[in-house]
């Protein structure tokens, strides 16, 4: 999967937003009920840029333009490093013990199997290696068929996203690029 052009560098701050997905219904009693229909949070960004030369312009169309709009997938890694809690790695299959973590130039990290916290010597932190540069944790022994690797670290957080708009002008997504920002929408992990 591609990563989101780091060269220009966006304009910061940005914006990044965190989507749940919940359905609540409410009662004529005025009670609420909550149905969660995802555990884990999407996360939309919306970057602007200051001026830009001519080549770093033509970087970003011709990203756009190589994910065909909407239709392509890829990662970007947000401007800052951050606390990030709960984040989603992989579900076990009982083999592999080789998980990306959804971050890169990570700390001070925590691996949870099934929300049960993992001793620092049952696994090792390689550093890179991982798709598109993210940190990888490597476990003594396979987790078992569909535990929930989940982490906690200090550092810069990947998410998976889309471009939001499928159609746009050149003048266009010039013009979003330094105004109302390029929207990207946050996907699930996979």
């Amino acid at each position: 999967m591609a990563l989101f052009p780091q060269v220009p560098k966006p304009q910061y701050p940005y914006e990044l937003k965190a989507v749940w997905k919940t359905i609540v219904s409410g009662f004529d009693s005025g009670v609420e009920q909550r149905r969660q229909k995802q555990t884990y949070a999407k996360y939309d960004v919306s970057v602007t840029y200051n001026a830009l030369s001519g080549a770093n312009f033509q970087t970003l169309w011709n990203f756009y333009i190589a994910r065909k709009g909407t239709y392509e997938a890829f990662y970007f890694y947000t401007l800052e490093t951050a606390n990030w809690k709960g984040l989603y790695c992989r579900t076990g299959d009982g083999a592999t013990v080789t998980f990306d973590i959804p971050g890169k130039s990570t700390s001070a990290q925590a691996i949870y199997n099934n929300g049960t916290v993992v001793p620092g010597g049952d696994y090792t932190i390689v550093t890179g290696g991982g798709v598109e540069g993210s940190d990888r944790v490597t476990f003594n022994t396979a987790p078992v068929l569909n535990a929930i690797i989940t982490c906690d670290f200090t550092g810069y957080m990947r998410i998976r996203c889309r471009f939001e708009e499928d159609k746009m002008t050149k003048n266009g997504f010039e013009g979003v690029l330094y105004q109302t920002g390029l929207r990207l929408r946050g996907l699930s992990a996979l």
